[in-house]
């Protein structure tokens, strides 16, 4: 059965290139962007059929998947890799613990597309790292956006092994490279962040530069409360005032040289 393919299947093939493997829903948010998702079930469903896409259910349960079945995964094939140019991918693709961490970053892109469609932040833009590209392995993930007027640019780590000579190497890179002002930190669950907190803040004193520019938070956090409404932790574990309520206030902090202030409520 032959098919045409149009603009909107280059597309999918492009992001689902970008992240590796991708959900559905994160194919209809981030084709749809600032609109509302689109529905693409019936062209993914036929894409597969017809040996342009693979698709296979998550092995795993995810803890933020809600419904009953684990979703479904979806990967290039070697046509549709050859469709847009592309060679093979360096990684398993069908390891759990890959799958599981590509996805949570196509997460974390999808809860700022709905904290852009909310009006909480605007000029959203996502840049996405991986090593198969050449990528610097220091982040997972850049993003810029603009909140209450002031422009944020942040490095994302997701999940972190707690190793801390590779930790604090990677961060003191990131931000000396990557040309970030801050590097947010996101844990799977509570217990991996506090050991995060700990190995960092036993390494360095409490006044280091480095300190005032990394923040953490949890999946589960982000997931029910969004990036903007998100409860930021320094590295103490105190609360992180990130985000400023005028261009006049950042100027103020920034001037003081601090990024994160605690023990102040988070806008």
């Amino acid at each position: 059965m032959a098919i045409q393919l149009n603009e909107r299947d280059h597309l999918i093939f492009s992001l689902i290139e970008e992240h590796q493997v991708l959900l559905e829903k994160h194919i209809s948010f981030f084709i749809s962007c600032d609109q509302k998702p689109v529905l693409i079930r019936d062209r993914l469903r036929k894409l597969f059929y017809l040996d342009y896409l693979f698709c296979e259910r998550h092995k795993d349960t995810l803890p933020w998947w809600t419904t009953p079945t684990k979703p479904l995964v979806y990967t290039l094939s070697p046509i549709s890799r050859n469709v847009i140019g592309v060679g093979e991918s360096d990684l398993d693709l069908n390891d759990n613990n890959v799958q599981r961490h590509l996805l949570e970053v196509a997460n974390l892109r999808m809860l700022f597309l709905i904290d852009q469609n909310e009006g909480l932040i605007s000029d959203f833009e996502w840049t996405t790292l991986n090593s198969r590209k050449g990528d610097s392995h220091h982040l997972d993930a850049k993003v810029s956006f603009v909140r209450n007027g002031v422009t944020h640019k942040i490095g994302l780590i997701n999940h972190p092994a707690a190793d801390k000579e590779r930790l604090l190497n990677r961060m003191e890179a990131a931000i000396a490279e990557a040309g970030v002002e801050m590097v947010w930190v996101i844990s799977r669950d509570d217990d991996h962040q506090e050991k995060l907190q700990e190995l960092i803040a036993s390494s360095m004193g409490t006044g280091s530069a480095l300190n005032r520019r990394i923040a953490f938070a949890t999946h589960q956090e982000l997931y029910k409360s969004g990036v903007v409404k998100t409860r930021w932790q320094g590295i103490e574990g105190r609360p992180a005032n990130i985000f400023v309520e005028s261009i006049q206030d950042a100027h103020d902090t920034r001037s003081c040289g601090f990024n994160l202030r605690p023990n102040v409520a988070m806008a």
